[in-house]
């Protein structure tokens, strides 16, 4: 009688451990769902481009105290690029990103390269994809387009360097029934172009963005993080003081592949507070 009541415990607290031990799993797993922040935010210095002109020492130095740690930005700024490095070495901060429109990366990509080695950069952005008018572009202009984006990624790729692509809502107004953000994803190779995807643009173009991560996942591991306001204009605003809804965006960030974020303002009325406020937001953003 005394081994069935030992073995009878034996079963019943085996189950009470087994099953705390199932919960306290699933408990985890939602505790770190819900607890999840990020861990690096990057601003474009563009944001703050009055107060970089006025002082760039002074700028960088309350950008490393707001608590940024990664850059987005073109050359250096100062007497020296090692001057400007040493800089950057003491307040903890580092350029990941910069580029230009794709008329410089066609006749200057060699200097460019040069310049985003010599800033320890890892990625070379197009920011804009037309040396002439945008206006009625056709189909076949957006898939040569896709063609010469191939060929600069290509050798961006050889030289050590990733090749991004940074969208504006042009590329979602519908050309022959076709989004041309589309065109681009579906006729660049991803190995060669990545996307550089603008939370603000995306939407203004009247798109979404998760439905993109889900149709291709993986193509978005940079991101621009820009707010838009909530009046017919839907003009920009700091990060946190808008429309978009962050939270429900960064759930999917796995999706996205997202690796890298830059907080950006086209026009903010006061840059720096705009900077501050934004990464307050994006600090305290749990998803």
């Amino acid at each position: 009688m005394k081994n069935q009541i030992s073995r009878r415990n034996f079963i019943k607290q085996s189950l009470i451990t087994t099953t705390s031990l199932s919960l306290g799993t699933s408990m985890l797993a939602n505790c770190n769902n819900a607890t999840r922040k990020l861990t690096e935010i990057g601003l474009q210095v563009l944001t703050i481009k009055p107060e970089i002109e006025k002082d760039y020492v002074k700028a960088l130095e309350q950008v490393a105290e707001i608590g940024y740690n990664t850059l987005e930005m073109g050359n250096y700024y100062g007497p020296s690029l090692e001057e400007f490095k040493s800089l950057l070495q003491k307040l903890g901060l580092k350029v990941l990103a910069g580029g230009g429109a794709i008329g410089q990366l066609q006749t200057e990509l060699d200097q460019m390269i040069q310049d985003s080695h010599d800033l320890g950069k890892k990625y070379l952005i197009c920011y804009w994809p037309w040396t002439d008018s945008p206006e009625n572009k056709t189909l076949d202009d957006w898939k040569r387009m896709a063609e010469s984006l191939n060929h600069i990624g290509k050798k961006v790729k050889q030289a050590g360097l990733v090749f991004g692509y940074h969208n504006h809502d042009l590329e979602f107004k519908i050309t022959a029934d076709q989004i041309p953000y589309n065109i681009i994803l579906d006729n660049t190779d991803p190995d060669l172009v990545v996307m550089q995807i603008d939370l603000y643009w995306i939407k203004k173009g009247n798109q979404e963005p998760i439905p993109y991560f889900e149709k291709y996942p993986g193509r978005f591991p940079l991101w621009h993080v820009k707010d838009m306001d909530n009046t017919p204009a839907r003009s920009f605003a700091c990060v946190g003081q808008g429309m978009i809804d962050f939270p429900a965006i960064f759930a999917k960030a796995d999706v996205a592949g997202m690796e890298h974020l830059w907080v950006e303002h086209d026009k903010p009325e006061n840059p720096m507070e705009c900077a501050r406020v934004s990464y307050e937001y994006l600090k305290n953003l749990r998803y």
